[in-house]
């Protein structure tokens, strides 16, 4: 069991993956904006962080670059539509330990949350 903030604007996604992470036995935690997002990571204590790229008030690539910055210590996973190996390379350059693009089926999470999980 593992507690995870996890980071998405929208509301029907972010529903549906916490209802998984949960079936998982993991404790979630949700943030829905970039700000709000920040702040948990600052001063929450997590396994994990499942952020999505794309995020009202702040983007999460910039959001992740603080979060480390401030030597933030949770792994990130970054989720999001964009595919472009640049972008990919960019959101590890600030500090993601992985990348999920969308659309991903649950059990593809699943796996990338397990691999961070147990390293």
């Amino acid at each position: 069991m593992a507690t995870i903030l996890l980071v998405e604007d929208d509301r029907f996604l972010s529903d549906t993956i916490r209802s998984y992470l949960e079936f998982k036995n993991h404790v979630v935690d949700r943030a829905f904006e970039g700000p709000e997002a920040l702040d948990k990571m600052q001063h929450g204590t997590y396994d994990l962080v499942i952020l999505d790229w794309q995020l009202p008030g702040m983007d999460g690539i910039d959001v992740c670059r603080e979060y480390k910055n401030g030597n933030g210590t949770a792994p990130v996973l970054m989720l999001t539509g964009r595919t472009d190996p640049k972008e990919i390379r960019q959101a590890t350059e600030v500090g993601a330990i992985g990348f999920l693009s969308k659309p991903f089926k649950l059990d593809q999470l699943d796996k990338n949350v397990e691999k961070i999980l147990t390293k």
